[in-house]
């Protein structure tokens, strides 16, 4: 074989070796990320009850009681691991009050105490503090290029610090009356997440984040009046979906061969 032949042999067989390496390294790179995101939460209705009797007055004093879910301000913060380019796994800690806006109407009055206690449950600010810890997954499209869209499903454990269920008001003088009672201690309910969005890459070490989530909770809510004040309502578990748009930055960490983040 002449020396040329084999020089180009050598070659082709130099560059082969050199591209498989090189696919090798890329496959081999693992992204470790970690996103700071703050929300907004959308609200929505829970419940409401056209005639819950209070008081045992004569003739009885009936309320209108209705109560939704405030849209509010939250955040998220997560971890997620990519060992190659398109799925990871993802843990998530989020930030997504569910504080309730309470209203009251009068349907039948023969108390003024009633309608005193009605215009206290109006005014209520009933802020709450609830978190959810899920963990999940996340599709994601050119991941190395400016713009590379996502997608994301989550499940976990939504920790409240607010009962859904229970309600109360205050006379003029002060006494308050517990309309309804709530029995549960912990409040620990399901919570599940869809998401999609996109990242844009700032910098090698930082992305902008935006996306869309719909937040699934599970929660109580009341199906029906209670023979009087003081009563634990009928109720049941549903799940509603409060929508959210985050935006925030991922801080990247990556990983090559022989190399650590």
């Amino acid at each position: 074989m002449r020396m040329r032949e084999m020089a180009a042999l050598t070659c082709i067989m130099i560059a082969t070796q050199a591209a498989s390496a090189a696919a090798q390294r890329t496959g081999d790179r693992s992204r470790l990320i970690f996103s700071v995101s703050g929300a907004y939460i959308e609200g929505k209705g829970l419940w409401s009850v056209p005639d819950q009797p209070i008081l045992g007055a004569t003739p009885a004093d009936t309320l209108i009681l209705g109560r939704g879910i405030k849209s509010t301000i939250g955040a998220s913060f997560s971890g997620t691991y990519f060992p190659g380019e398109t799925f990871g796994l993802t843990a998530d800690a989020s930030l997504i009050g569910l504080g309730y806006d309470d209203t009251c109407a009068v349907a039948a009055l023969s108390t003024a105490s009633a309608a005193q206690i009605c215009n206290s449950i109006d005014n209520q600010d009933r802020s709450a503090a609830a978190a959810r810890l899920s963990v999940g997954g996340v599709v994601r499209l050119w991941s190395r290029e400016f713009f590379s869209p996502f997608a994301r499903a989550s499940a976990g454990l939504l920790f409240s610090n607010q009962s859904s269920t229970a309600v109360g008001g205050s006379d003029e003088q002060g006494a308050f009356l517990q309309i309804y009672e709530d029995d549960k201690q912990a409040r620990v309910s399901p919570g599940f997440a869809l998401g999609v969005g996109s990242t844009i890459a700032l910098a090698r070490a930082y992305h902008l984040r935006w996306e869309v989530r719909d937040n699934i909770v599970g929660i109580q809510r009341v199906t029906g009046a209670a023979p009087g004040q003081g009563f634990i309502p009928p109720r049941e578990t549903v799940y509603k979906h409060l929508f959210s748009l985050l935006i925030g930055v991922d801080v990247i960490l990556e990983r090559e061969r022989g190399r650590r983040y």
